[in-house]
């Protein structure tokens, strides 16, 4: 009987450490190293996933920052960049990240609808405050 036990402990331990990468990485708030050097250079690819675990650790809050303002930078809002400042772009872009990722699964990846809606002036940071 306690070698049964003991068998149960050990499939149990193994199993608990057999979890990928995303399980552990999304509990600690950091976000898995695979796909944070895939955001570095494809701003495209940050997920909804990443938005969330953002509040969690400084290494997921720029993550974020530095994809928003990527995105900010691409061909397709370069007007709004003229019309407005790049720091008021990334803010705006941030914003439609958060409102799109509302009631989407982690995986989802917002990004393109974010430039979209950001350059049809849809979702714009507010005026009259600093940046």
């Amino acid at each position: 009987m306690r070698g049964a036990v003991v068998l149960i402990l050990g499939f149990a331990a193994l199993a608990a450490g057999c979890g990928g990468e995303d399980e552990a990485d999304t509990e600690s708030g950091l976000p898995p190293p695979g796909h944070a050097r895939e955001v570095a250079r494809d701003p495209y690819a940050l997920t909804c996933g990443d938005l969330r675990r953002q509040p969690k650790t400084s290494t997921a809050s720029r993550l974020v920052i530095n994809a928003e303002f990527a995105l900010a930078q691409v061909p397709e809002l370069r007007q709004v960049v003229r019309e407005e400042t790049l720091n008021r772009t990334g803010r705006s872009v941030y914003y439609a990240l958060t409102e799109i990722c509302r009631g989407r699964p982690p995986e989802f990846e917002p990004a393109r609808l974010a430039v979209e809606a950001v350059r049809e002036g849809k979702y714009r940071a507010a005026r009259n405050r600093p940046g």
